[in-house]
């Protein structure tokens, strides 16, 4: 099937926006991105975010369906939630295209929402400059972005939370400061995406606070605790979020074991065994799945600990 016999069922209110059908729209060429967007307009908006949300789906089921160049093309989109859709589906790109239409939709997009969905994408940015994957230019454009959307005291607080959030890899000397300010603001979205932004610095010098937040009345902060303790990956953490596991609200206790399973090593897995064989159904199928991943992670070294010297 061509992209032009694609093309007229996208625009077909009555024909339905199947996998194999939204799968052509993966990879596309420069010419067929071209012809793509000569007719985007003319499909209604609802369907155009309906696309959007769809193929952001499939990419993130089948690591083999690549659509970057629809959503970057979507993020100039006449309707905003299309817009912030499809920022929202950039988060995992690691293609330096994206980086220049996102942060002109950070620092000028008249929807806080799309502002604050172009933040988060930059977040992935932010890891990989850390990682040194980015050049010195990209790294300076993301942090400057970001830590523009943080200083603007009039910016939506739903931006700058995600601006917080995504610098928080960087080792900038302000991005500390930051978010002790976030955290100390009495603003509770924002303290929760200081603590969360805690965990993504991965540096153990934020680990008294996020113990401290285990015992918060709040179960969004103690939620936000448990997968910060998940980030820093300390063993000291493990009795906390073995008590979170019989948490009140289900996310904190599904949060508490997937931050047991991300830590790893001996104890992690003792626990998560029992969560198996003692916890209901929804805990034990959890904790499956966490050891499952901890055999995929610690396999080759398990089998190297059984061979004799």
């Amino acid at each position: 099937m061509t992209l032009g016999d694609v093309i007229p069922r996208l625009l077909d209110a009555g024909s339905e926006l199947k996998p194999s059908l939204l799968g052509q729209l993966s990879g596309l060429t420069p010419e067929e991105q071209r012809e793509l967007l000569e007719r985007w307009n003319d499909i209604p908006t609802s369907r155009r975010l309906m696309i959007i949300r769809a193929v952001t789906g499939m990419a993130e089921d089948n690591i083999e369906m690549e659509f970057t160049g629809l959503l970057c093309a979507a993020l100039a989109d006449d309707d905003a939630p299309v817009r912030a859709s499809a920022a929202a589906g950039l988060w995992e790109t690691g293609d330096r295209i994206v980086i220049a239409p996102l942060v002109a939709m950070l620092e000028s997009d008249e929807s806080h929402e799309a502002r604050a969905a172009a933040a988060s994408a930059l977040g992935h940015f932010a890891e990989l400059a850390e990682e040194g994957k980015l050049i010195d230019r990209d790294v300076a454009v993301v942090r400057n972005a970001l830590l523009g959307a943080l200083e603007d005291s009039e910016e939506e607080t739903a931006v700058r939370r995600r601006a917080l959030e995504a610098i928080a890899p960087m080792r900038h000397a302000d991005v500390s400061d930051w978010i002790r300010w976030a955290y100390r603001s009495g603003e509770p979205l924002l303290r929760q995406s200081a603590v969360y932004a805690m965990g993504r610095t991965c540096d153990p010098v934020w680990l008294p606070i996020i113990e401290q937040e285990f015992g918060s009345s709040v179960a969004a902060m103690r939620f936000e605790a448990a997968n910060a303790a998940r980030e820093l990956a300390d063993a000291k953490t493990l009795p906390h979020l073995h008590d979170l596991v019989t948490d009140d609200d289900p996310q904190v206790s599904l949060a508490a074991v997937h931050a047991i399973g991300g830590i790893g090593g001996a104890a992690a897995r003792k626990l998560l065994k029992h969560y198996v064989e003692q916890g209901d159904p929804t805990l034990s199928e959890a904790a499956q799945e966490a050891l499952r991943a901890l055999e995929a992670d610690e396999g080759d070294f398990s089998m190297l600990a059984l061979e004799e010297p």
